[in-house]
């Protein structure tokens, strides 16, 4: 059985109406809530072999050609913030047929540095997935260019676009 992460309860929102029969979490945003989520889930036995954690939620692009609204998966993640010396990249091989992104695990706006979009969580669900051994899948609608406002973001299309794109995958054989 999947478990459906998402950072906030806006974000689950779309996705509860129109898939009411999947077991959707609120993790909180953020690398640690999303680790301890999933070391909470997993410790409880919701999560483990043959289950896919799927994390989903918005994102901010650096890359102008992807579009407002559009779903991506997640393939790699990088946490930028830190030194150098001490990143660490995570990979997950694709298991959808959306478009393949790199990813930066931020908490603050950081620079590309090669990366196609922006969040707050990912890099917490691949390094899990390594040290627990489970299946993930990160999923991503764009919300936003890196850097505008607030107010500039695209919320209600990307929210809609991930509901509806979630709902029509099959990540239970992922």
């Amino acid at each position: 059985m999947n478990v459906y992460l998402f950072p906030t309860e806006l974000e689950a929102t779309s996705f509860r109406e129109v898939a009411p029969e999947c077991e959707v979490v609120i993790s909180g945003v953020g690398t640690v809530a999303t680790a301890a989520t999933i070391a909470k889930l997993y410790r409880e036995g919701s999560i483990g072999e043959g289950s896919v954690v799927v994390l989903a939620g918005v994102a901010g692009s650096y890359d102008v050609t992807l579009g407002y609204g559009e779903v991506v998966e997640v393939v790699e993640e990088c946490c930028v913030e830190l030194p150098e010396r001490f990143r660490a990249t995570y990979r997950n091989a694709p298991r959808t047929t959306l478009p393949g992104v790199r990813s930066n695990t931020v908490h603050a706006t950081a620079t590309a540095d090669g990366a196609h979009i922006e969040n707050m969580e990912g890099a917490a669900l691949f390094a899990m997935a390594e040290v627990l051994n489970i299946n993930v899948v990160e999923i991503r609608a764009i919300s936003n260019r890196v850097g505008e406002g607030f107010a500039e973001w695209h919320l209600d299309d990307a929210l809609r676009n991930l509901a509806t794109t979630l709902k029509r995958l099959n990540l239970d054989e992922a």
